[in-house]
């Protein structure tokens, strides 16, 4: 009998013109290691920036005596129906426009004043018993050193940067009264990251705004901050649950709340 031999199973097709692909870093291997220590590191360092900032509010005259002045300061102003008016540019006024956000969750009021725009008209946002609040790394932004001769001499002026002392802070030079809110880091960020973006410098500024919005809270609403700011969030996650435990309390008191979503879709702007 002839056998016949079987014939090569053919090779599949190469695909051509397609990139290849690099499989995805994992945990295990060298990459996925370099990765996730870089990753890490970043929050390291930004830890290690809050522990040596709250040492400081522990441990440091100027510091203290700052926060507390300001605390006061704010908490006169709003108590004279006042405002605190939060100024900055770039990423500190990113900062600056969270801050006030927790203010206002916290009942205080406050408003953001960009200030690129402050000297073409948004100044007018400054009224009696307000307090203005900067927020500059450097302390020595052009866009906020500007405006200083057009605020009101009588307007109280908190500083938010990395000085340690008021007669350091370019900002607080014409205030008699200035309130310095330091808020430094304990290494520069091209020297941690490799570039001078503000990240660390940022972390710590939200982080002080939050101090400053919670004490301020604390004295103003004498232990029923809590209460404020369920108040003021009635949407959302915690709206929910704050809903659910005024339902629980008194049932039949209680209806639902429900807040629309605002649409895009075209449908939606046709009726």
């Amino acid at each position: 009998m002839h056998t016949t031999a079987a014939s090569p199973r053919p090779h599949k097709r190469q695909r051509t013109g397609s990139m290849a692909t690099t499989p995805p870093a994992t945990a295990y291997d060298p990459e996925g290691i370099d990765i996730l220590e870089g990753a890490t590191r970043v929050l390291s360092v930004e830890a290690t920036a809050l522990s040596h900032v709250t040492r400081l509010y522990s441990t440091d005259p100027v510091a203290r005596d700052g926060l507390l002045r300001a605390v006061k300061c704010v908490s006169s102003s709003q108590a004279a129906g006042g405002k605190v008016v939060v100024c900055g540019v770039g990423k500190s006024g990113l900062v600056g426009a969270k801050t006030v956000a927790t203010l206002k969750s916290l009942g205080i009021g406050a408003s953001f004043m960009h200030a690129s725009e402050a000297a073409h008209g948004d100044l007018g946002d400054i009224r009696t018993n307000d307090v203005l609040l900067f927020i500059s790394y450097s302390g020595r932004t052009p866009e906020l050193l500007n405006i200083l001769p057009h605020l009101p001499s009588s307007l109280p002026i908190v500083a938010m940067t990395s000085h340690l002392k008021a007669s350091e802070c370019p900002l607080l030079e014409s205030c008699d009264d200035g309130i310095l809110l330091p808020a430094p880091i304990h290494e520069k960020e091209e020297v941690s990251f490799g570039v001078c973006a503000p990240t660390t410098s940022t972390t710590v500024a939200i982080a002080i705004g939050d101090m400053l919005a919670l004490t301020v809270a604390e004295r103003l609403h004498c232990g029923k901050t809590g209460q404020v700011f369920k108040k003021n969030h009635p949407g959302g996650a915690i709206g929910q649950v704050t809903r659910a435990e005024k339902s629980a309390e008194t049932p039949e008191a209680v209806t639902p709340l429900e807040l629309p979503s605002p649409s895009i879709s075209a449908k939606s702007e046709e009726g």
